[in-house]
């Protein structure tokens, strides 16, 4: 495991002396979803819920989110899968969720921060069929290259992505983005689930709900809450995915609503995207059982 120093301008649990640490983010979102490993996750976790009561709810609904996407994906024919920054467990990997023995490829993009995720996959996985891992370093578009290069995946079939975790947490989208824009094939998929800012966020600085700062603090991690405006806007500028809802599966009543561009989890207030590359003459034919639909 990762040591744990002390962050210098780190405050005070309350009523202690100590200084908060510094923790993984996949810790964290351990410590989030639940299970206390070590102390210092859980002290920071407690910390999140406190200016954010219900977040812990966050990462059970990406999980449900995430499962629904990969059924899609497989569903419409996709056969490879990228996840970026994966968890920890008992948090379930990408491949768990697969059916064996069918032929699908996953892909686990490390980031270089959390050696006890990258401990976890060498050593549980490393004979596991279909499975491979690169570091996410120099960045994504560099590191598909290469994983298509040692055939991990192909980069002339379609790819699904799940990019929830490095999205929420990266101050530049635009540049994730347009690294999957310059290599995934048309047909692709990424998928992202977005936490949304709640009215009841009391901010601590203008603009700043107060579970980001303590993100950025005890993580070296930033926490972005985008509205589905803004999450939206990262897909239609400066290059236009096709924004879809994949399979029947809809949280509203579609006898008096339209199909919803997304499904959103309103408990823990999280959204899901699923963006697909379009052709690169920008046709709208999409994968079979994908439904594309268009906002004003």
């Amino acid at each position: 495991m990762p040591d744990h120093t002390s962050h210098p301008d780190a405050p005070a649990i309350p009523d202690s002396g100590h200084a908060w640490p510094i923790v993984s983010l996949a810790e964290l979102r351990v410590a989030l979803a639940g299970v206390c490993q070590h102390a210092e996750p859980a002290a920071v976790a407690s910390a999140i819920r406190g200016c954010r009561p219900g977040f812990d709810r966050t990462i059970e609904a990406e999980y449900r989110a995430r499962n629904r996407v990969i059924d899609w994906a497989a569903g419409a024919g996709i056969r490879q899968f990228v996840a970026l920054r994966p968890d920890l467990p008992p948090l379930r990997m990408v491949h768990e969720v697969l059916p064996p023995g069918q032929g699908y490829r996953v892909s686990y993009l490390l980031d270089d921060n959390e050696p006890a995720v990258r401990t976890r996959i060498v050593t549980t996985y490393r004979l596991t069929s279909g499975v491979d891992w690169l570091s996410s370093t120099p960045g994504i578009e560099q590191c598909l290259r290469m994983a298509h290069g040692i055939r991990a995946i192909t980069l002339t079939r379609p790819v699904c992505v799940l990019a929830s975790t490095a999205l929420q947490h990266t101050h530049d989208p635009h540049t994730l983005l347009n690294g999957l824009w310059n290599v995934l094939p048309p047909g692709s998929w990424v998928a992202v689930n977005q936490v949304l800012p709640l009215a009841s966020d009391t901010p601590l600085e203008p603009g700043d709900p107060p579970a980001c700062p303590v993100f950025e603090r005890h993580t070296r991690t930033p926490l972005i809450l985008r509205t589905a405006t803004e999450l939206d806007a990262l897909f239609g500028h400066p290059h236009h995915w096709d924004l879809t809802t994949a399979g029947p599966a809809q949280l509203l009543d579609t006898r008096h609503h339209p199909p919803p561009l997304s499904t959103t989890d309103s408990p823990s207030a999280l959204i899901t995207r699923i963006a697909v590359r379009p052709p690169r003459t920008r046709s709208h034919e999409l994968m079979p059982g994908t439904q594309e639909h268009t906002t004003s």
